[in-house]
């Protein structure tokens, strides 16, 4: 998904950046089938990797609520015998519930995580790739003349 939305992004902006050569070329039909056709390749990513989610939160969801039906029972019948009061019912609850609570939690800090080192690994790809364009054999470095710094005008003073 990430790579597909790379993708899409990538053709949008070079699209933009050479805006007059597409023009001259008569190519706006070839990049929007181009930019389309990214951005179909990112929705099926994009469908495919929420679907998943999607499943996994009914997973925890379902498993979360057997778990407090099954504990609220168990709890239903300490109650009837005596041996617990609505009050260590209540808190219980209380207390399941904010014990299951840091499982969001943690999925969202997994996703950014991953997120992150892709982007690291990306940006680390980046900077051991070489240039397209490279300097001819024994080119001069080149160093843009001195620009002589002229005072700013001074503005007028409100009394």
């Amino acid at each position: 998904m990430n790579q597909a939305d790379s993708q899409a992004g990538a053709l949008a902006v070079d699209s933009l950046l050479n805006y007059e050569t597409v023009k001259y070329c008569s190519a706006e039909a070839r990049e929007a089938d181009r930019y389309d056709a990214a951005l179909k390749r990112y929705e099926a990513a994009s469908i495919r990797a929420y679907s998943s989610l999607s499943f996994l939160h009914f997973g925890q969801g379902a498993i979360f609520a057997v778990g407090m039906t099954g504990m609220m029972c168990m709890s239903a019948e300490h109650v009837a015998s005596g041996a617990m009061t609505v009050g260590d019912v209540v808190m219980m609850n209380g207390l399941i519930y904010q014990l299951s609570l840091p499982l969001n939690f943690l999925g969202v800090v997994y996703r950014e995580l991953s997120q992150f080192a892709v982007d690291i690994d990306s940006m680390f790809a980046l900077g051991q790739s070489r240039s397209a364009v490279a300097d001819a054999p024994g080119a001069r470095p080149f160093l843009p003349p001195r620009a002589a710094a002229e005072p700013l005008p001074s503005l007028p003073t409100v009394a």
